[in-house]
């Protein structure tokens, strides 16, 4: 199960759908899968012996079968792993550096956001250049990602829906950093965290912004004090 702390990569599901954006198949595995010879795979698990597909929907993050979900396919896998990797993932990157910086333009009234943005996002634009160009009113504009709790593949509970500030350009730090583990931090920044819903994650109050310190930490250290909320 992934943890709805980073299952981000779901919102863009729907916003990638402009093929433009090389980012969509340059991240994710989907559609039918093939084994080194090209001879299609076939589910092992609740699709057994049918034709291995990924799909775009998702039910929740509760629970899905083998074959619901784009797969995270933006480092290289080494031939012949299973389960665990060792690929390095990188920790920090220019283009974070330009998110940054464009958002504290926004965040101070000063122009040139979306300069920086549109520098980010010419990398995945390069059959329609023009496509790249973002100003700084459409960063400042609500997310695209419509928020709720899913079940059954439905948004049964829209949750807060209040308009995001700079949602755009949240959006933006998700399809250009997604799986480099960002995003709770990110979701916390913009005030998101622990107000609204998504897939099967509801706010639990706003102590869920910091973790627990562990046990075996307090445990050796008695002038330290838990975090409130966790006591």
């Amino acid at each position: 199960m992934f943890s709805t702390n980073i299952f981000l990569f779901s919102f863009i599901f729907s916003l990638f759908c402009i093929r433009i954006d090389s980012r969509l198949t340059d991240t994710w595995l989907m559609g039918p899968q093939y084994d080194a010879n090209g001879e299609q795979l076939k589910g092992t698990y609740d699709k057994q012996g049918e034709p291995f597909v990924y799909t775009k929907e998702v039910p929740s993050a509760s629970y899905t079968s083998e074959m619901e979900g784009y797969r995270m396919n933006k480092f290289e896998v080494a031939e012949g792993s299973t389960h665990n990797s060792t690929t390095d993932i990188p920790v920090f990157r220019y283009t974070h550096v330009l998110l940054m910086k464009a958002e504290c333009l926004l965040r101070t009234n000063q122009g040139g956001a979306g300069e920086l943005v549109t520098q980010v996002r010419q990398r995945a634009f390069k059959d329609s250049p023009a496509k790249a160009t973002v100003t700084d009113e459409q960063l400042r504009q609500n997310s695209a990602y419509q928020y709720g709790y899913v079940e059954n593949y439905q948004i049964v509970d829209p949750g807060n829906q209040d308009p995001i500030q700079f949602g755009r350009l949240l959006d933006e730090y998700a399809w250009e950093l997604v799986w480099e583990i960002h995003r709770r931090r990110d979701l916390i920044r913009f005030g998101i965290y622990t107000k609204k819903s998504w897939l099967s994650h509801k706010p639990q109050g706003d102590y869920r912004t910091v973790f627990p310190i562990p046990d075996g930490i307090i445990n050796a250290n008695p002038n330290l004090e838990q975090n409130p909320d966790y006591k």
